[in-house]
């Protein structure tokens, strides 16, 4: 039996979450930033974090106000049944054109998951398999379906965790008290420290997001985003994240591209089509249908 070895850091999306929510505006909302290719990475500055500067304020409101943010529009949960492309997903992992005929998908495909998103973190997911009294699963099966639900689980709570704070409006702080940021004509850089963990974001001159990158315990994360332009501001619609755990070699560095393509569901933008490709691991098309928002068990 094969083992996709989908496996996020979960410390890695709980610190980006918790940074954003605090050290990095210690804030419930605005927004994130926007762009195509990421700009060449940066050494993080080594001053002291300068008092807080009526212009770095307003600098930062301006910058907020152009992306969209989930939390200024109301969005706090959503709820969508998950259909994952199993046949895809074999195929890319073990490089298996043949895997159309896999009778795994076959029987993956009979399962319902549901995925809860909270946009304030903790989002869950239902695997519900089909019942069947007469044919019980072998133990064959039994095994296979818990290590894809364990994969699901992981990759879509995982891309949960590293999607929220680009869209809730947590990227971008409110206040420049305790950053350091610089302007230059090459762009801008803001830099913060909250117990331990060091963020730094780079801005272009055009104030779009090129790079958001996270180290903690010698581990880090770098984030490239990219976005689309909607009515209500720039929405990430693809990013890059390159994991490093700590001590990690060059064959240890895990790289994650994600896509986004959103629907519109009472007004409020949530995924409805995933394509997310894992260094050593495979491919994931995930379609997002059924949707609800702001459910009342949110």
């Amino acid at each position: 039996m094969h083992i996709l070895p989908f496996r996020f850091p979960a410390h890695a999306g709980a610190v980006l979450v918790a940074f954003c929510l605090t050290a990095v505006g210690q804030q419930p909302n605005p927004p994130a930033g926007s762009s195509t290719a990421a700009a060449p990475s940066q050494a993080a500055p080594s001053a002291q974090p300068a008092p807080t500067s009526a212009l770095d304020d307003q600098w930062l409101a301006g910058v907020a106000s152009l992306y969209y943010s989930s939390a200024k529009s109301g969005l706090n949960a959503f709820e969508c049944v998950v259909h994952p492309d199993w046949n895809s997903l074999f195929a890319s992992a073990q490089k298996d054109s043949a895997a159309a005929a896999d009778p795994r998908v076959s029987l993956l495909n009979t399962v319902k998951i549901t995925l809860h998103g909270r946009m304030k973190g903790g989002s869950t997911l239902d695997w519900t398999p089909a019942q069947s009294q007469d044919r019980p699963l072998d133990p064959d099966s039994v095994r296979m379906l818990g290590q894809m639900r364990a994969a699901t689980e992981s990759t879509l709570e995982g891309f949960m965790q590293f999607w929220t704070p680009f869209v809730n409006g947590s990227i971008v702080p409110i206040r420049s008290a305790g950053l350091q940021i610089t302007h230059s004509a090459a762009g801008h850089t803001i830099y913060g420290v909250q117990s331990g963990t060091e963020v730094t974001e780079i801005f272009n001159n055009g104030e779009i997001l090129q790079q958001f990158n996270v180290k903690v315990n010698g581990a880090s994360i770098e984030f490239m985003p990219a976005y689309q332009s909607t009515e209500k501001g720039l929405l990430v619609n693809r990013f890059v994240a390159r994991i490093v755990p700590t001590g990690a070699s060059p064959g240890g560095v895990q790289e994650m591209h994600v896509r986004i393509e959103y629907q519109t569901v009472g007004g409020f933008f949530i995924p409805g089509h995933l394509s997310m490709e894992i260094s050593r691991a495979g491919a994931f098309n995930f379609m997002l249908d059924g949707c609800t928002v702001n459910p009342p068990d949110h």
